[in-house]
């Protein structure tokens, strides 16, 4: 009979999730204990010891050789070790690549036919195709219309294993997900990013309505004269780093 070693223990059952997940990658056989008690009881989760996550003895040393990776920030497979922080940089320049090309087509559709024109800097040919054939379905999507018929939709009113709101929902949310995404893209070459803050000298800036100097005397007086607050009309950059709003400086040429 093998035996269950406790690896790891943690007052959050969410940690030992993770980890699980990331354990049973590797092959290793995780089984969480005392979850239930401590979602019930919160605060009896130090007095029984946390939540905790067990494996079987012969595969405790490999378990806890995982474990001593992950808290120093590495992974490791068979080709050798990674670093977290390098693989989330990584991926996110990735999807970053992806979201880029994604609004190069919806800007210019016409590449959907010369897809050799799209350039990458990180992807692979086989990456761009895959994009490309995703684009031609969300164009595809893109161009569906709602014909509404009354036999349609009192059939679907009166289907009670059915849902009338499917009947006027003509494309799935995956669709408005991926829209609102890519709409809202901007280059990091953008002006309103490439601003540098005269306070801290951070470029984490982006130009938008005043936030901290939005309330001036004419803004009062419009507001008293209308009998409600008025809109924002006045934009200026926000420093994110330390909250301080800018006007953008004119280049002296």
């Amino acid at each position: 009979m093998i035996k269950l070693e406790t690896l790891f223990s943690s007052n959050i059952p969410v940690e030992c999730h993770i980890l699980k997940g990331r354990l049973e990658v590797e092959g290793i056989d995780c089984f969480v204990y005392d979850e239930n008690i401590v979602w019930v009881h919160p605060f009896k989760a130090v007095a029984i010891g946390g939540v905790k996550l067990k494996v079987p003895s012969d595969q405790f040393d490999l378990a806890q050789q995982i474990v001593k990776q992950i808290k120093k920030g590495i992974l490791f497979d068979e080709n050798g070790e990674y670093k977290i922080t390098e693989i989330l940089h990584s991926e996110y320049e990735k999807q970053l690549e992806i979201i880029r090309i994604k609004s190069e087509i919806r800007n210019n559709p016409a590449l959907l036919d010369k897809p050799m024109e799209i350039k990458a800097r990180i992807l692979n040919r086989s990456d761009i195709d895959l994009i490309v054939d995703s684009e031609k379905d969300f164009q595809a999507l893109s161009n569906l219309k709602f014909i509404f018929t009354w036999n349609d939709f009192l059939y679907e009113l009166f289907d009670f294993n059915g849902d009338v709101f499917k009947y006027f929902r003509i494309r799935p949310v995956e669709y408005y997900l991926d829209k609102e995404i890519v709409d809202n893209y901007k280059s990091k070459s953008s002006s309103d990013y490439a601003a540098i803050c005269p306070n801290c000298k951070s470029t984490n800036t982006r130009n938008g309505y005043a936030i901290d100097y939005k309330w001036d005397i004419l803004y009062l007086i419009l507001s008293v004269f209308i009998f409600a607050p008025f809109p924002l009309i006045r934009k200026k950059i926000h420093c994110f780093e330390c909250g301080y709003d800018f006007k953008k400086q004119k280049t002296v040429s």
